[in-house]
Parts: structure tokens; sequence; C-alpha cells
């Protein structure tokens, strides 16, 4: 059973239109993935929309462009409007490119759409793009004068999301109870690392208030019987009082609920872990990416090896289930730095993987130089294949497309095959036993993932 989260940016702009007075309906194509795109078209024009606004990631953007087509085709006069991550990269480009958007947004969207459907002058919009005269026009930049204030937004309008909560699914493992939802309670993240696209929120990093935070727990709970949340913050961590704050108001609710997060090394002071365990933590995500020094000089900001291998036990040891992060197919890879990842790996008390191909997203530093550091097709008809499970890129010297997915399988096979696991897995009985559950109900699709794996 496929991994699918409400997407709680486009719910959060959703709110924001709902309290303006705007009637919004919302649908989902990435949860609904079997809905053919002219059935799309079919279910938008029985709606009659003034406004319809496209929220697509990259691989996910000729898609979303073919259903902005057909619908312009069945109703030339509807405003369409395109955001997201590929949105604030592509910006004039894309306006250029594709002629059936009308609007693109680039960074934030909440205020933006506010302001768009209110009529404001475009020229006046932060982030919004258009054409005027056969040339591309932008309003101002989004900066920090005019960002989002976090704590004024309404909470995301997860219940615009059909069937929520039970209806979308967590990660096999990734929880000690149901039905559970994500949070994102900051934005942005001070860090540079070479594979991440920054052009929603560049170097800004802001937060909700943890009494926010909490407020919006405690409403999932009580409105929806939410029981698990995963903060998908890029630092939840970082600002150690804030997160302090919000695990003594966890504690003190008695509210039952569990939750995962991300954290990063080096922001997890042995008090903090005791602090995250005691208000609810179940799993935290370490972001390791690889078992090279020298893949992570180059790809990571700011980690060593030493410092994960420190913090991931010291975690361990607190009571937290720790999930590694790890990417394969880098810029400078080669078959020794993949089988240094896995030993790496293995070595560690990580309870569960997350494994991703390198994948060289437009808006990343690293994609300018991308054609010099290996093989790699930038072509838009490519988009489509950058899901972070497909190798799109061959590093220079390195391994093939072939071989890096002959490493892949092996990582997998290794890491869940280690006698560490055996307990985790008895644990996962008692501590998570939906989730073998749901194995079991979906293993056919879960063996023929393996087997095209090796």
């Amino acid at each position: 059973m496929a991994v699918s989260l409400p997407p709680v940016g486009l719910l959060s702009i959703a709110a924001v239109l709902r309290n303006a007075g705007h009637t919004v309906l919302f649908l989902d194509a990435a949860h609904e993935f079997r809905v053919t795109n002219a059935e799309w078209v079919n279910q938008i024009v029985g709606l009659a929309p003034d406004l319809v606004g496209f929220s697509a990631i990259t691989p996910a953007f000729q898609d979303a462009y073919d259903v902005c087509v057909r619908l312009k085709e069945s109703m030339p006069n509807v405003m369409t409007v395109f955001g997201s991550v590929h949105a604030s990269w592509g910006r004039a480009r894309l306006l250029g490119d594709y002629p059936a958007i009308d609007y693109l947004i680039a960074g934030e969207g909440e205020y933006a759409m506010r302001d768009l459907c209110a009529g404001c002058p475009p020229s006046t919009i932060a982030g919004l793009h258009w054409r005027e005269d056969g040339a591309v026009r932008c309003g101002p930049e989004q900066m920090k004068d005019n960002l989002c204030v976090m704590d004024d937004l309404p909470f995301p309008a997860y219940e615009l999301a059909k069937g929520f909560p039970k209806k979308y699914n967590m990660a096999m493992f990734a929880a000690p109870q149901r039905p559970g939802a994500n949070v994102i309670s900051s934005r942005g993240c001070v860090y540079q690392c070479s594979y991440c696209d920054r052009s929603v929120y560049h170097n800004s990093f802001r937060w909700n208030s943890p009494e926010y935070t909490f407020e919006q727990v405690k409403w999932l709970h009580t409105d929806f019987g939410i029981r698990h949340v995963t903060f998908y913050d890029d630092l939840f961590t970082l600002n150690r009082s804030r997160v302090s704050k919000l695990c003594e108001l966890l504690r003190g609710s008695k509210l039952g609920i569990s939750f995962n997060c991300i954290v990063r090394v080096g922001h997890i002071p042995d008090d903090l872990i005791h602090e995250l365990k005691s208000a609810g933590c179940w799993m935290v995500h370490v972001g390791v990416e690889s078992g090279d020094q020298n893949i992570l000089d180059r790809h990571k900001e700011g980690l060593s090896l030493d410092l994960l291998r420190h913090d991931i036990e010291r975690m361990h040891k607190g009571g937290l289930w720790v999930k590694g992060l790890f990417m394969m197919g880098f810029p400078g890879e080669t078959s020794v730095s993949i089988q240094r990842t896995i030993d790496f790996a293995c070595s560690l008390p990580l309870k569960d993987l997350g494994l991703t191909a390198f994948t060289p997203y437009p808006g990343a530093p690293i994609y300018g130089d991308i054609s010099q550091l290996g093989r790699f097709d930038a072509s838009d008809d490519n988009w489509k294949n950058l899901d972070c499970e497909t190798f799109v890129f061959e590093p220079n010297g390195g391994p093939s497309q072939r071989e890096l997915e002959k490493g892949y399988g092996e990582f997998l096979r290794k890491f869940y095959n280690r006698p560490f696991m055996r307990n985790v897995y008895r644990r996962m009985i008692v501590e998570s036993p939906h989730s073998y559950l749901q194995l079991l109900k979906n293993l056919p699709t879960y063996l023929d993932y393996i087997r095209k794996k090796r």
C-alpha cells in the first residue's frame, strides 16, 4: 500500500481562502492516482470554478499541465494558477513555455492566492508572475517583511481531503498507533546541501509557536481522532526552546498522542532526547545520506561520520526509534563509497531505512553544474522521472544506472537482514501491530517491489 499524506501546503491555502469568504473545493490527484487526466477535467468542469490552482512537484508537473490544457479547451475563461516548488524554480521560463498557465506563484502561496482572488492588482502581489502585453511580469519578491505570519494562519483544512484520516496511509512500521496525520510547524532550513531545492523558502527559517502547534495537534486529535502525528519540518529541533515548550504542553495534556519528527545531528543533546521521549516521541528521522566522508563533505553541510554515529547511538540509548535517511548515486559516488555507506548503515542502531536515488532537481544548488558531473537528461520530458526512486543520473567515473539499481537492492537486503533487526521485528508485533496487518494485506505489491530492486 502506497504512502499517501494530505498535502498540507494546499490545505493551508484552502483554509486562508475560506476565511476570506471563498468557496473552496479540493481534489487530490496524488492520492487518487487511478483517476485519469481526462476524468479530472470532467470533475473540474462539473464544479464550474472561476479559478483552478495546481500544486505540482517536478515529476507531476507534466501531468498537471496536461489537465490544465484540457481544462482550458473546455473552459477557456477559467483562471489557472500554478504553485509549489517546481513553479517557484521555473517562474518566467514556465510561463513562457506553457501558455495554458495564466498565473504562477513563486514561494509561499497563502497571501498571494488570497490577494489574487480578492482582485488585487497583480503588480502588488508578492511572488506572482503573469503575462502582460506579450511579456512576463512579476510582482515584488517575497521577502522577510511580506512572508506569512505563521501563527496568524488558520489550521490547514484537512477536512477537505476526501476520507481523511482513514483513507490516507502512513508508512508501515512508522507509528505505534493509528490514525495519523502530517503536520508542518516550521518552514525553511538554515543549511545548504547540494541536492536540496531551495526555490520556495530560500535561506529563511520560521516556525509556529509551541502554543499554536500544540493547539493544532489537539484539534487534530479532538476533531479527527488523530493518535499519531508526524512533523515534517526540515529542522524540527533547531529552535530548542520551542521544542521544549511543545514537549511540556504535550506531556501535560495527557492526550496520549505519539509523534515522529526529523532531527539533524548536532541539535539533539541528551536532555532534549529525554524531553522528546517523555512527550510521546516514538521515531526520529535522521538525514545520514552517505557513509563516505568525502561524499558528505561535498554534499551535506556540517556533518561527519563520527558525529552521526555519536548522536544516533545516544538517541537509540534514550529509547527513540531511529530511522536513517540515505541517498545513493551522488556526483563523486563510486562502488567503494556505496559499500562504505552500506557498511556504515548496517553498523548503526537504526530500526528503519529511507533510501532514495540522488535526483538533481532544477532548483538545487548542484543543478547548474550537473552536466559536468555526470550523465543526466535535463529536458522537460525527463521531469516525470525525477521521483527519487529512478536513477536518472550517472556520476562521472562511477556506477552505471544498472549498477546503482543493483546496489540499491543490495543495500535494502543487507540492512533488513541484520541480526539487529530480528528483535525489531519482534517488538513491532507488539508496538505497531497494524503495520503487520498492512504488510500482509499488501504482501504481493511489496514482494514485487523488492523483486524489481534486485
